[in-house]
């Protein structure tokens, strides 16, 4: 047995005990992950709860009513592997991250709750995270409702919805597609939103990250975009959608149109604000940084 072989037998049998993947082990990285799916029929009309610890969550629309759930805990290191502890300390760090999965009526399935936890706290594994990559990936109705949250180690992607989107990711960013239903959505101090479109209401948090969004089609409900330690708000509009506009900074307004001010009280007139109607004017656009820039552009296509 060659001194490479030996390195390799000491880090797999500890981790064939605890009935772990390997995918490569070599003097310069080991990777050892886990991973589960599971499906089942559901209700169009339920709604997915995803509340995970650590790790990022993947919401993808499918045309059957079943959801499809796949999970992967992951280890890559690139240092250290010649230790045998390593392994050890590996397993029991995705051994302890637990998943769970529960459906609220056998018979429908309808309403699913998803949650990812550290058995000993996050704090227990604190320096060993960097090496820890966490997906929770599932696929629903393309009609349906869902609540996410992400406290650390990853983003949250939301694909086009019918449905109520609410979404928080403490630590990462927000990517939501095109949604025909109700969105409220916010990051911590430097996470990014996206949204690509929404017909509904909307409410979405930032603190220094920035908001990009865009409305293609005629909103029914007013949209409320807070940045509130200097986030940038980058709002794309067609350039036949009718709102009423109030945005307000003290870092700069950019616009594309003519937006048509509406008369202020006397004693309100506010530098770095722009309040008015866009064409015929329509459901109140709400934007306010604190102090960073704020962008009204227009589609660079017609409407069709």
């Amino acid at each position: 047995m060659t001194k490479s072989n030996k390195v390799v037998a000491f880090v797999i049998f500890p981790l064939l005990f605890l009935s772990l993947v390997i995918f490569g082990v070599t003097r310069s990285e080991m990777v050892i992950s886990h991973t589960y799916s599971e499906g089942h029929n559901v209700n169009p009309t339920g709604h997915l709860t995803v509340d995970t610890e650590f790790g990022t969550i993947n919401i993808e629309p499918a045309n059957r009513n079943q959801v499809d759930i796949a999970t992967r805990k992951k280890w890559k290191s690139k240092s250290g592997i010649l230790k045998p502890k390593l392994g050890k300390q590996a397993a029991e760090l995705l051994e302890d991250f637990e998943i769970t999965t529960e459906w609220d009526d056998p018979g429908t399935e309808s309403g699913i709750q998803i949650e990812g936890r550290f058995k000993r706290g996050r704090e227990y594994w604190q320096e060993s995270l960097k090496w820890v990559k966490v997906e929770i990936q599932v696929a629903v109705p393309r009609q349906y409702n869902v609540t996410l949250k992400t406290a650390s180690g990853g983003d949250i992607h939301v694909g086009d919805l019918i449905g109520t989107v609410s979404a928080e990711a403490l630590d990462g960013n927000l990517h939501l597609g095109e949604i025909q239903g109700e969105v409220w959505g916010k990051t911590g101090v430097s996470g990014n939103i996206t949204l690509k479109g929404c017909q509904s209401r909307v409410n979405l948090t930032t603190a220094m990250g920035n908001i990009h969004t865009k409305i293609i089609t005629q909103p029914q409900n007013s949209w409320t975009l807070h940045a509130s330690m200097g986030g940038e708000i980058d709002m794309t509009l067609h350039r036949h959608i009718g709102v009423d506009i109030d945005a307000q900074t003290q870092g700069e307004i950019l616009s594309d149109f003519s937006i048509q001010p509406q008369i202020q009280p006397q004693g309100d007139t506010k530098k770095n604000r722009l309040k008015g109607t866009l064409n015929e004017g329509g459901p109140l656009l709400k934007l306010h940084s604190s102090a960073g820039e704020i962008r009204l552009e227009q589609l660079p296509y017609a409407w069709k």
